[in-house]
């Protein structure tokens, strides 16, 4: 059941992206055939050929490889060598005014915009959960680095407490818990001597207060982390959402929706410590005590020991969750549109600013954008609908970036073109943009690669060796 349940989760993933590449092909196409411009290819995914059919002069295809996706607009740019085209010869075509080019180019974006702004419209009718609130439920005493070493909680070191509100980062206004991550993740404060660091404003008993905190780097992402958690519902405890198959958790009697209460007797208060206490008693049965529907009952469970590459890890076999304090918010669709645009500019600032620690790694390309759109499928159906505006959003801003073979360039080579009364020569675009196509594509290999890396760790096809405590050096107090 969960291998039929995870192929249907992947196949709506793999539709959403390719509807909203579809969408703003089909931006372009509309422009064009209005227009009156020859569009003599509909493409999704780049390269050969896969299959498709022929209506009214347009080959409408599936190509190879899944890149993206065009529309092939020769007396725009001519792309053929690098789309797909069958050879490179073309007869000469009817010139096309600047407003033809710029409408056509820009029509993407305005599409992809426009579905975003009808799914918001959606969730600003329906609402979505979120953690509205920047409350702070467990601060860590200790945590795990990117390098594997046990160090102490960043948070707790500068002494934020539990029942602390957050209210700004580096002097921006944090409003909810998500905005708080995005601000924390792409942040850029630094000490002299090159480690990271921030100011974080809080409510203490109503009483402002403000911290120095030195996040650490955490997970193969090294991504700041300062060790906190969001306020719980009420105290409530980590639930479980899912049980592997032929597995010790399974076979002991736990179900999906347990809530986990204690190990050995011992309260279970974070992520943190569940995977520390099995990383230190994996050896033994361990008694989980779970609340199920009211009724506590301790199950005995032997952790399976798994051996690969010289390394020892002990598994129960379950995935869980915090039932976070959520709200159910109706943002209206500009709102909603304003926050997309932040997030990403705020991305995109961190990853051209040498002090932060957001880097080209960072980023997605097709594997893990239907991999956070799985994720998404499995959270529910408002969940895929806001992540796919934000997809929308997110295709629309990089698609205006002035660079070869993204509308942008076509855009600045129009503009250049009536700047200086003549068209660019032929080559020279031709040139450019195969080059740029050449980099896309390397660059797209290189985050599918770290794509590859998350998802093999969100399956448990690839495993974290054994975190091991840091040096004293490592635990010096800033």
């Amino acid at each position: 059941m969960n291998l039929i349940l995870n192929f249907w989760f992947i196949l709506i993933a793999v539709f959403v992206l390719g509807f909203s590449i579809f969408i703003h092909e089909l931006g372009h196409f509309i422009a064009a055939r209005k227009r009156g411009l020859i569009a003599d290819r509909f493409s999704i995914g780049f390269g050969p050929r896969l299959f498709g059919w022929h209506y009214k002069g347009t080959d409408f295809r599936v190509s190879l490889l899944p890149l993206g996706g065009y529309v092939s607009l020769p007396q725009l740019a001519d792309m053929g060598r690098v789309e797909g085209a069958q050879d490179g010869s073309s007869e000469p075509l009817p010139p096309i005014s600047y407003a033809d080019k710029m409408i056509v180019s820009v029509m993407g974006v305005v599409f992809n915009c426009l579905l975003a702004l009808l799914i918001s419209l959606i969730l600003w009718g329906v609402g979505r959960e979120v953690i509205n609130s920047t409350e702070v439920g467990h601060v860590a005493q200790q945590i795990v680095n990117s390098e594997n070493q046990i160090v102490p909680g960043p948070a707790f070191t500068a002494g934020l407490q539990t029942g602390d509100t957050i209210t700004e980062i580096d002097g921006q206004k944090i409003h909810d818990w998500m905005q708080f991550q995005s601000a924390l993740v792409t942040g850029t404060g630094r000490t002299d001597d090159g480690r990271p660091m921030l100011q974080l404003g809080i409510l203490r008993d109503n009483n402002p207060l403000e911290l120095k905190i030195y996040p650490a780097l955490v997970s193969r992402e090294s991504i700041r982390y300062i060790g906190i958690e969001p306020a719980s519902d009420d105290g409530a405890a980590p639930i479980i959402t899912l049980l592997e198959e032929n597995m010790p958790a399974l076979g002991a009697g736990l179900k999906v929706g347990d809530r986990l209460m204690e190990l050995d007797g011992e309260a279970i208060i974070s992520g943190g410590f569940l995977k520390t206490y099995l990383s230190r008693h994996g050896d033994r049965s361990i008694d989980v005590t779970v609340d199920r529907n009211g009724q506590r009952l301790t199950l005995p469970v032997q952790p399976r020991i798994k051996t690969e590459n010289n390394e020892t890890t002990a598994r129960f076999g379950f995935a869980y969750s915090f039932p976070y304090k959520t709200e159910r918010i109706h943002y209206s669709p500009i709102a909603q549109i304003k926050r997309f645009v932040a997030t990403i500019g705020r991305t995109f600032y961190a990853l051209v600013n040498r002090d932060s620690d957001v880097k080209m790694r960072n980023m997605s390309g097709p594997v893990g954008i239907v991999h956070g759109l799985t994720h998404m499928a499995r959270s529910g159906l408002m969940e895929i609908l806001w992540f796919t505006a934000f997809i929308n959003i997110n295709l629309g801003l990089i698609n205006l970036l002035p660079v070869p073979v993204l509308d942008g360039g076509h855009m600045l080579f129009a503009t250049i073109s009536k700047i200086i009364g003549r068209p660019l020569p032929r080559r020279f675009i031709e040139s450019l943009q195969a080059a740029f196509v050449m980099l896309l594509l390397g660059f797209m290999l290189y985050v599918s690669f770290f794509d590859l890396e998350r998802v093999g760790l969100d399956t448990g096809l690839i495993k974290d060796p054994e975190p091991v405590a840091a040096e004293p050096a490592h635990l010096a107090q800033p």
